[in-house]
């Protein structure tokens, strides 16, 4: 049996996990470990070690509920963009940054722009922006205080191992987040307007992240503290080139994120989107409404490397190879440029035939890997760590009502696409456990307005009231969904 190898990085996260993808001549895909890799030392996460589901499942082209080869699909894809109006484009960073380039070119000819489906950088001033690009994660194991408010084991469980040096180092750790955390020194049920609290100095990190659903006024209360304290913010993101979507953007200004997008078209203001390796219906936490949704559009227009749900509902699926395949680069949350060992250009190709059928110049993978390195190089001409912004005025984060009960997402794109993991359970807390009289080894019943579910839980020190999920279930309406909770 002969194989193919691609040195590739893991599509989990932003923190680019470098790794090997075995590829069999009849297609069957394999993990193996990439020990030369700087990012992660060849370690994995339970969720690198399931890729061979992620990459399992192929995506097939179709036009009109036909399938069809890559041709037949750019066409029919022209023919409804020709003419098209209220037009919505979105590539949240799931694909390399050549392919995301080639988009902001058949963006321009479509006269709009490529949203990256983050809402916070649009809400904030440009001077801003820079704080939130990566910082070398060396810089976390050299930090002296370090205040988290993610969740590192289920959000970016790689990172783990840079905050246990960091405490190796003598860092002082702190938890604000949903859940206690093991590794840290201290857990506090902290906002982030209570960080004035923590005695924090230019020696100390603020890690959070920004995501499709991230509320704005959390992070413009981080940067009040970095402007105040002098702590610098290392913000993580959710997809393999998050980092090198948001680089990339010309301009935040008009940025629309994946519920402003999908409000749009609720409301008429957009009538065709065209998807580069996005989901809205993976994306969004209620999947059944994000289907209704999407129907309501004129034209779905997906250019897609995987199957994923969305490809069901489009009238248009341009199919290109998967990620590992793909000659091109990423950009991880830390700024470093990685880049894939394989060759294929099919996606590139793709984008550069539809700009032609389009009437516009095509491109090719070295027209669009030369704009990476301009623009590459004006970022880092630019970089400046110093606050040069102003203090924002912004409100506080709503705080949860007393004896209400809410399911809440702890964020994590990876367990939204269906992958398979050992997560099938909700957290709650020992009080909540005895008021429901729930039994060891039992389920917990809650109850929406979309249903009810049984599931399993464990026990952890959560917030009174709060039912805290890793996976996307189907009773939730909103990252935050009222329930009921009772024993079963």
């Amino acid at each position: 049996m002969k194989e193919s190898i691609y040195t590739t990085v893991c599509p989990g996260c932003s923190i680019g996990c470098g790794l090997y993808i075995r590829e069999s001549d009849k297609g069957a895909v394999s993990v193996d470990f990439l020990k030369s890799s700087p990012v992660n030392l060849g370690k994995l996460c339970r969720f690198g070690m399931r890729l061979p589901h992620y990459y399992s499942r192929l995506v097939s082209g179709k036009a009109e509920g036909q399938d069809c080869g890559t041709e037949d699909a750019v066409r029919a894809a022209a023919s409804r963009l020709k003419g098209a109006g209220k037009i919505a484009m979105l590539s949240v960073g799931n694909t390399t940054c050549e392919e995301h380039i080639a988009f902001m070119k058949l963006a321009e000819t479509l006269g709009t722009v490529v949203h990256t489906g983050i809402p916070v950088y649009a809400q904030l001033p440009p001077e801003c922006h820079p704080h939130l690009e990566g910082m070398p994660f060396i810089d976390i194991e050299n930090a002296e205080k370090i205040v988290l408010f993610i969740d590192p084991y289920v959000q970016y469980p790689l990172l783990v191992r840079r905050l246990l040096a960091a405490k190796r180092n003598g860092a002082y750790i702190i938890s604000a987040g949903r859940t206690e955390l093991h590794l840290a020194h201290e857990n506090r049920k902290l906002s982030p307007e209570q960080c004035a609290e923590l005695d924090l100095d230019s020696g100390s990190l603020i890690i959070t992240d920004v995501h499709p659903h991230t509320d704005p006024c959390h992070i413009q209360q981080l940067l009040n503290i970095a402007l105040d304290t002098g702590a610098r913010l290392q913000v993580m993101k959710p997809f393999v080139n998050s980092e090198g979507a948001d680089r990339l953007a010309k301009s935040r200004a008009g940025m629309m994120g994946i519920s402003q997008i999908m409000s749009g078209i609720e409301r008429g203001d957009i009538r065709t989107l065209v998807l580069l390796d996005s989901d809205p219906v993976e994306l969004m936490p209620d999947t059944s409404r994000a289907v209704e949704v999407l129907k309501k559009l004129e034209d779905l227009i997906v250019i897609s490397s995987r199957d994923s749900p969305v490809n069901a509902i489009a009238d248009v699926v341009i199919a290109t190879e998967p990620l590992y395949r793909k000659k091109g680069t990423f950009i991880n949350a830390e700024g470093k440029l990685q880049e894939n060992s394989g060759q294929g250009i099919d996606g590139i190709d793709a984008i550069s035939m539809l700009s032609r059928e389009l009437g516009a110049d095509g491109f090719d993978h070295r027209q669009v890997h030369g704009y990476l390195h301009e623009r590459m190089i004006e970022t880092l001409a630019s970089e400046n760590r110093k606050p040069e912004y102003c203090r924002m005025e912004c409100g506080t984060v709503p705080a949860q009502q007393n004896g209400a009960c809410t399911l809440e997402y702890m964020y994590n794109p990876f367990m939204w696409f269906s992958q398979p993991d050992d997560n099938g359970f909700v957290l709650l807390d020992r009080g909540m456990v005895k008021s429901l009289r729930l039994k060891k080894g039992g389920t917990v019943r809650l109850d929406s307005e979309k249903g009810s579910m049984d599931m399993r839980y464990k026990v952890e020190k959560v917030p009174e009231g709060t039912i805290l999920t890793g996976r996307k279930l189907p009773i939730a309406t909103a990252t935050v969904t009222k329930i009921k909770a009772e024993g079963c």
